[in-house]
């Protein structure tokens, strides 16, 4: 076993999270009940300076998943944006030069280095977009974003490879093509 839970297969390689925690991710629904409730507790975090956030958001999901994030961070003193680029349908290498246009559009209009967060594939984006542009980069925030040395060993790999098997009829898939 894994010191993160995850079992290893053959040649120290994870397999994804069992059906069961995969079913916990309804959870969603209570925790975003529960943010509402906990709302005026959440608005007492420490004010933000202005500064720009570039919210990314997870595989399928689009900008519309990530608008309670950016109006939580409006709230504080943030300056957040949306990524502006439809439903994210994957491929790091793909979005690698259109995030790096947005990151560059919004350093350029605010003169100030952007923060990232970003939620599970928004997430590994984040990282990828910080590696690729560092000077524009003030800080990387990822949530639920797949780093346990190995991208693969997540549920939503097979969602992503189902995906890209019926739009592309591809066989062989390249997580970050």
């Amino acid at each position: 076993m894994a010191d993160d839970g995850h079992e290893t297969q053959g040649g120290d390689r994870l397999r994804p999270p069992g059906f069961g925690l995969l079913l916990a991710e309804a959870r969603g629904i209570f925790e975003l009940n529960a943010s509402l409730l906990l709302s005026p507790l959440l608005l007492s975090a420490p004010r933000g300076d202005g500064h720009p956030v570039l919210t990314l958001p997870g595989f399928l999901a689009s900008d519309l998943s990530m608008a309670p994030m950016r109006r939580y961070l409006k709230e504080l003193g943030y300056d957040a944006r949306a990524w502006q680029m439809g439903r994210n349908i994957g491929g790091v290498g793909r979005m690698r030069a259109a995030l790096r246009e947005r990151l560059a559009q919004i350093h350029g209009e605010t003169g100030r280095k952007v923060s990232i967060v970003g939620w599970s594939l928004g997430g590994v984006y984040a990282r990828d977009l910080a590696l690729q542009a560092p000077a524009m980069v003030r800080a990387v925030v990822t949530l639920g974003s797949p780093f346990a040395n190995d991208i693969t060993a997540t549920n939503a790999t097979r969602l992503y490879e189902l995906h890209i098997r019926r739009s592309s009829g591809a066989r062989d898939l390249d997580l970050f093509a």
